[in-house]
């Protein structure tokens, strides 16, 4: 008899670990229950101990205080409690957390999707979600009363199969275009003039299968200087001047606080990409000229070219 607490990052795998390796327990989740506190867990963990089953609750657990209740009924009943941290990192969190939504949703949601799904859904939210875990986290410890601590590191599982495409993801500006103005982004389709040696160069990956897919931040769209309908006649005159087909989403979001997922760093661009064309991560480059592509890509698990170096 034992009770075991799975804890974790949000989206850091713990139901899967779970569902793998504790078949045999009874397993308590609050997601899975509706909106249940972690202490109103505890009459579940007694009920299951008293029928002889051996208890697992897969929650994030992120402090002492919110451990504390379970471990105050494993001292009672005087069975062992044991731990399995899985010691994942926020960015493979952020990973999950984007791959669930857009297999749920089918697509990114917005800062006001993403706050009215999350009030039916526990698994729809935000980046700041996973930011105020780090935040309040404090390691499990034998002084809480754990028989032991097992940390166990994260691993990403191979994608499917079918998951075999390649492409680029290309940021645009500063990337493949500049301005005549010399504005840091375009505002009207008359100011963007294309950096040289960009038409060949994508032209070259486009004979060779790549799909050319832009991910860009637009500012300017949340600032009311430029609307969305702008950016993309902007983008649209870039492809033409370009003379290929790039398929271009964009982050028309408030940049600070950062509050949807398709704002770069965040991988969401990358993930709905991914998902949408079953993209093989290894064989997918991002393009840009920012530590926030390089930070993007890192987070979406693809490899990234300084743009200086990919165009050369």
């Amino acid at each position: 008899m034992e009770i075991v607490l799975v804890m974790g990052y949000p989206a850091s795998g713990k139901s899967t670990w779970t569902a793998q390796h504790f078949t045999g327990h009874r397993r308590i989740n609050r997601d899975s229950l509706g909106d249940l506190t972690l202490d109103q867990l505890c009459p579940l963990v007694e009920s299951a101990l008293d029928e002889g089953s051996p208890v697992v609750l897969d929650n994030t657990y992120a402090t002492r205080e919110s451990r504390a209740s379970v471990l105050a009924v494993a001292r009672r009943r005087g069975v062992p409690a044991r731990c399995v941290w899985l010691d994942s990192t926020i960015e493979h969190a952020q990973y999950n957390a984007v791959e669930r939504l857009v297999r749920k949703h089918g697509r990114l949601l917005s800062p006001a999707e993403i706050k009215q799904a999350g009030r039916s859904d526990p698994n729809t939210y935000g980046p700041a979600v996973l930011f105020r875990h780090r935040k309040l986290f404090e390691a499990p410890t034998a002084a809480e009363g754990f028989a032991s601590i097992e940390k166990v590191a994260f691993q990403r599982g191979a994608q499917p199969g079918d998951y075999t495409q390649k492409a680029l993801l290309l940021d645009y500006d500063g990337t493949l275009r500049r301005t005549k103005s010399g504005d840091k982004y375009p505002l009207t389709p008359e100011d963007v003039e294309v950096l040289p040696g960009r038409a060949e160069v994508l032209t070259r990956y486009a004979a060779e299968g790549y799909r050319l897919l832009g991910v860009s931040n637009q500012s300017a769209v949340s600032k009311g200087t430029l609307s969305e309908e702008g950016a993309r006649r902007c983008f649209a005159r870039t492809n033409e001047l370009l003379g290929v087909d790039i398929e271009v989403a964009f982050c028309p979001h408030d940049p600070a606080p950062i509050s949807c997922w398709c704002r770069k760093p965040m991988p969401g661009l990358g993930v709905a990409f991914i998902e949408k064309y079953k993209l093989d991560r290894a064989q997918v480059v991002m393009v840009g000229d920012m530590t926030t592509d390089r930070t993007f890509a890192a987070r979406a698990g693809v490899r990234f070219v300084d743009q200086a170096d990919f165009f050369r």
